[in-house]
């Protein structure tokens, strides 16, 4: 008898978790609504209500905190934003700049909280390799330099997608998209080390190429999961991340849905060095987003011929999307595009 009712105690304990869990995730859902329609008061007792269950997130404990400094209650704001920074919120421009928290921008708390984060930053960023270390490496399938669908057609009806059918993609196609967007397609002896094997499918400024670039696999046919650094002299990938990421990836782009059914996504990089070194800022403002455009617009190309879907995503936490991908120090990551069969 004791053992029956420790069970029923169990599956009413998991019943009722469940039910507290999609509580929260309504509550908080209806708490960004009131926060768009800039109802504070309402916004900041759904939050309250929400964070009795036990859950929480760095994002909405910082919401939380919003709502409170534009009700004039300071005393929780500060505390909520203490709570958010300790739950992973990293953002130091959107904590300087965001106007909800103008009210808190200075004295003793202020400082107390732009400290904690500076302390948790640095904390992360001593975490972070000088050079990538050496991984298993997987051989990627030749890519092809002809197909059934033109330029002209894929540039007329080539469209962001959000949303995947649940099937994996293969090896193949993977291969060929990583090639499509920084793939080499001439071969230079001889050359300078910045080439870096050769020039590419995407034009740099000053054959720079300051980009890198990662496969996060989640659902490829023939490829464990894991995160992939693609080594575009070699055509070949070098897991720096074992097992399926989805869930930390998608947690440093805020949970959007496109990450729910991806089959995979390619993760750019920048080492703004290598462009800075011959153009100095002019490099780092302009010439790496210049060539990020060029190298992106090759991806959205060729999933569109190899019917793929994909979107290019740019809302993200810049150093929990590093750690997810395993980057080294000098890398700043600048774009993420889910990868995924169009429904």
């Amino acid at each position: 008898m004791r053992m029956r009712a420790v069970v029923l105690a169990l599956f009413v304990l998991g019943i009722a978790s469940a039910s507290l869990a999609q509580g929260y995730d309504a509550l908080v859902r209806e708490a960004e609504t009131k926060l768009m329609a800039q109802k504070w008061d309402e916004a900041l007792a759904l939050y309250e209500q929400a964070f009795k269950s036990g859950e929480f997130s760095y994002n909405d404990f910082y919401n939380a905190a919003c709502a409170g400094a534009r009700l004039g209650k300071p005393d929780l704001a500060y505390s909520y934003l203490l709570k958010a920074i300790d739950a992973g919120f990293l953002e130091r421009d959107q904590l300087n700049q965001d106007p909800d928290l103008e009210t808190l921008r200075s004295g003793a708390r202020w400082q107390a909280v732009t400290a904690a984060l500076q302390l948790k930053l640095e904390a992360i960023e001593k975490t972070f390799p000088e050079s990538r270390p050496a991984g298993p490496v997987i051989e990627l399938p030749a890519p092809r330099f002809d197909g059934t669908v033109s330029v002209e057609a894929a540039l007329k009806n080539r469209r962001s997608i959000r949303s995947y059918a649940a099937a994996p993609l293969t090896l193949a196609e993977v291969s060929q998209l990583l090639w499509a967007a920084y793939g080499i397609t001439q071969t230079r002896e001889n050359a300078p080390a910045f080439i870096r094997g050769g020039l590419r499918t995407a034009p740099s400024a000053g054959a720079r190429y300051p980009l890198d670039l990662y496969l996060a696999a989640f659902n490829v046919t023939g490829l464990p999961p894991g995160i992939y650094w693609y080594d575009s002299e070699k055509h070949q990938l070098m897991r720096t991340v074992e097992g399926d990421r989805r869930k930390e990836v998608s947690e440093a782009a805020f949970n959007q849905g496109m990450f729910e059914t991806a089959s995979a996504a390619i993760i750019y990089s920048a080492v703004y060095e290598r462009s800075m070194v011959k153009y100095g800022q002019r490099g780092r403002d302009r010439y790496v987003c210049m060539d990020l455009g060029h190298s992106a617009e090759n991806v959205y190309l060729q999933a569109y011929a190899l019917k793929i879907g994909t979107v290019a995503v740019g809302a993200f936490t810049d150093l929990w999307l590093k750690k997810a991908c395993g980057m080294t120090r000098p890398e700043e990551p600048l774009y993420i595009m889910p990868l995924g069969k169009v429904e």
